[in-house]
């Protein structure tokens, strides 16, 4: 029992990381109309991607540089921590399970680092002479698309594996309650999106959203941690 208790913790450990990571590299205010050279002058170059290139205007080099470092360090904690989810689980969705979540951890590193080089590029274009916008803007573009090819294949395949456990949970084919369902980050994630969407001019509700995947992993985690300890606790008191 101490073993899935201990893999469980190193998920709620990963998922603090990777959210306090996700609030110093993304979580800022998008304020496209104080940067009348994204918003106007390159807003044809730019097209749909003009709110991204203004989202880490805002923050320093530093600031973006320590929004990597504790996600990447910590995703061995994440990859371990697919194996206690297995650990909940029954039969063979146990083993697409743990799959889902290791592939999709395994790519999220880039997916989650690729904003870093979006930000530090976008930040460069900003304070460039006009001759070097179009060198400048294909950077820009070419980061975007590795970006987005980690980004939502990792999210893709995370999204996968807990909706499996979602699934697998209401059918009563894990170790955890049916309520517990309320717990898995899909469902907390869509409330943490919902609530921090009503506020887009705050910035706590930037820094929140801008980890609301992350944010429902530890909820999950820590709900996963309390569900099998206190089963651990009533079954000793039972001996």
């Amino acid at each position: 029992m101490t073993k899935p208790l201990t893999l469980l913790l190193s998920g709620l450990f990963a998922a603090l990381c990777w959210t306090a990571a996700d609030m110093l590299l993304v979580g800022f205010v998008q304020s496209p109309g104080q940067y009348p050279l994204f918003s106007h002058t390159l807003a044809s170059a730019l097209g749909d991607d003009v709110d991204l290139a203004v989202l880490m205007l805002a923050g320093s080099p530093q600031r973006l540089f320590w929004g990597v470092l504790p996600a990447t360090f910590s995703l061995p904690f994440y990859l371990a921590s697919a194996f206690g989810v297995r650990r909940l689980l029954h039969g063979k969705a146990a083993g697409a399970v743990l799959s889902l979540l290791s592939a999709g951890y395994a790519l999220s590193p880039l997916g989650h680092a690729g904003f870093y080089y979006m930000g530090i590029s976008a930040q460069t274009l900003l304070h460039s002479p006009p001759e070097a916008y179009p060198m400048l803007l294909a950077q820009f573009r070419a980061f975007h698309a590795m970006l987005a090819v980690h980004w939502f294949a990792s999210v893709g395949l995370l999204a996968a594996g807990w909706l499996v456990l979602l699934v697998q949970t209401v059918r009563g084919k894990t170790v955890l309650p049916r309520a517990s369902v309320w717990a898995n980050p899909l469902p907390v994630g869509a409330v943490v999106a919902g609530v921090c969407s009503l506020f887009p001019q705050s910035a706590v509700a930037a820094c929140i959203g801008g980890a609301t995947f992350n944010i429902a992993q530890a909820v999950f985690f820590a709900s996963a941690w309390y569900c099998l300890y206190s089963n651990y606790q009533h079954q000793k008191e039972h001996q």
